[in-house]
């Protein structure tokens, strides 16, 4: 397969939204907003409009019962750290900050949930002190600012380096608005998972303020949405840390296939938590 490209976005050779010729795509793992589709998005290079493929299921997923297949990717191991940085002077004085460092650490270490993913050669790891970062971001910040933030704040030792053994958490303040391409946080998507240099990494996600509505059909609570975007994202950066090439269900990674049929969940520590799809049960994770 040509660098940039999968078996869904192979042949397209015109951008859907320009006409102009695609060179090759970047693919983001995504949690939509609304009535969209939770998947792996294709964003066109160099034009960055996002463009819809198709979503057939393999034919080996057909054939073997089994829903999610390996694409032979990069994979959590035992061990790997997260690093939550807070991007902004708003957080200095945030309890936030203490009940997301614990959310991360109950979400990883929860033994049927981050466990429960060994069925998939995947490990569990460790949180280490979060980084609160003292510049504030633009009004708006792309996908790509925040990975050559991350990139920066590496180089500098602002924030650890994990190198491909683990990844960031990046939280960003309210009213700031995170794009994916002409794709705004909010209006189209509620957070998203990526690499800024493919199995190099830097691993992240990217975890916008929480959205009023759209991104959480359990509660009213602005931290429930928060801890369902974030459980989802860590699940499928560790299952697919480069999106796509680890484990998918077509264009789908673990938690979007259930998401389309949606249970409210919590972990035994109470935090609200998205399910993803187990091979082994044959059924989306429930507690």
């Amino acid at each position: 397969m040509p660098e940039g490209r999968c078996k869904y976005c192979s042949e397209i050779e015109k951008c859907s939204v320009c006409g102009n010729k695609v060179e090759s795509f970047r693919h983001v793992g995504v949690r939509a907003c609304g009535k969209l589709k939770s998947e792996i998005w294709h964003y066109a290079e160099p034009c960055g409009h996002r463009n819809d493929v198709s979503q057939e299921q393999p034919e080996q997923a057909k054939a073997s019962g089994k829903l999610a297949i390996y694409n032979g990717g990069p994979l959590w191991k035992d061990g790997y750290e997260w690093v939550n940085v807070f991007w902004g002077k708003y957080w200095q004085m945030q309890p936030w900050v203490q009940f997301i460092d614990r959310a991360v650490n109950d979400i990883e270490t929860n033994s049927s949930y981050s466990g429960g993913l060994r069925q998939y050669n995947v490990g569990m790891g460790t949180v280490k002190p979060s980084v609160i970062i003292q510049d504030d971001p633009p009004s708006t910040v792309s996908n790509k600012a925040i990975g050559g933030a991350l990139d920066a704040w590496i180089k500098a030792g602002t924030i650890p380096d994990l190198g491909i053994k683990g990844a960031y958490n990046v939280f960003l303040p309210p009213g700031i608005t995170a794009t994916l391409g002409t794709d705004s946080s909010c209006s189209v998507f509620c957070d998203y998972h990526d690499t800024a240099n493919g199995d190099k990494g830097p691993f992240f996600t990217c975890e916008p303020y929480p959205c009023s509505t759209g991104c959480n059909q359990c509660t009213s609570s602005s931290f429930d949405t928060m801890t369902e975007g974030l459980s989802e994202e860590m699940v499928e950066l560790k299952t697919d840390m480069n999106p796509g090439t680890g484990w998918v269900i077509g264009n789908e990674e673990l938690c979007d296939y259930c998401d389309a049929h949606y249970v409210c969940n919590k972990i035994s520590t109470g935090e609200y938590v998205n399910a993803w799809y187990s091979n082994l049960a044959g059924a989306c994770w429930k507690r």
